[in-house]
């Protein structure tokens, strides 16, 4: 997902004519939501949730509007705030509404490629690298299901939105501004920090099966 916003947004920079109209169409956009500013926050968060627990729905294309109305700040706090609540909801549908709900919602093969790792870590590190590694609507199903101790899965949560939600927000300042470069020194990081935690779940599982 991150990989195709990304090439899309680069596209879309390197056509002048496409990239004025859209910020002329963003800036409209904003006088709407500065006219209902508390309803357009709530939406924005809303739209966050739903992101961090259904696959089709992404919020990434209206975060340039967020940050040109609300600025990079408030941008970030909302798109958090909506993440974290999603993966709090995706995690009770696991828990408290189980297997059968969930594979409506994800992929089974999904489910069970990072299962096993969910109930192999118990503890703070490996479950922040598995939150950082998985497609938020994949991670809080998974805990959920594997009943992970909420406090922790909280924790986790909390922190491994942060450098997601900052990444989102300044690739966002970056479309605006047309900052090609930033723009895929942002994008790429994002790939590469999901590409690194998911490296080294598999080197520690790898190492932890027996005969290894």
């Amino acid at each position: 997902m991150l990989t195709a916003i990304l090439a899309i947004a680069l596209a879309l920079l390197l056509l002048p004519a496409i990239h004025d109209r859209l910020l002329r169409a963003i800036a409209g956009a904003g006088e709407l939501i500065r006219q209902r500013p508390a309803a357009g926050m709530l939406t924005f968060a809303l739209l966050a949730a739903l992101s961090a627990m259904l696959a089709f729905v992404s919020s990434a294309v209206l975060i340039p509007v967020a940050v040109h109305v609300w600025g990079p700040v408030t941008c970030a706090l909302l798109l958090w705030t909506g993440w974290f609540l999603g993966g709090i909801a995706a995690y009770a549908v696991g828990r408290y509404l189980g297997r059968p709900i969930v594979e409506r919602l994800v992929r089974p093969a999904a489910i069970a490629r990072y299962e096993r790792w969910a109930r192999s870590g118990p503890t703070l590190v490996p479950i922040l690298l598995l939150q950082l590694a998985v497609p938020s609507d994949v991670a809080g199903y998974v805990f959920g299901l594997v009943r992970c101790r909420f406090p922790m899965f909280l924790l986790a949560l909390a922190v491994a939105e942060v450098p997601y939600a900052l990444g989102a927000v300044y690739l966002g300042v970056s479309f605006l501004e047309g900052r090609i470069l930033s723009l895929m020194l942002l994008g790429i990081g994002g790939v590469l920090l999901s590409w690194w935690a998911l490296r080294y779940l598999r080197r520690a599982h790898a190492a932890a099966e027996p005969g290894s």
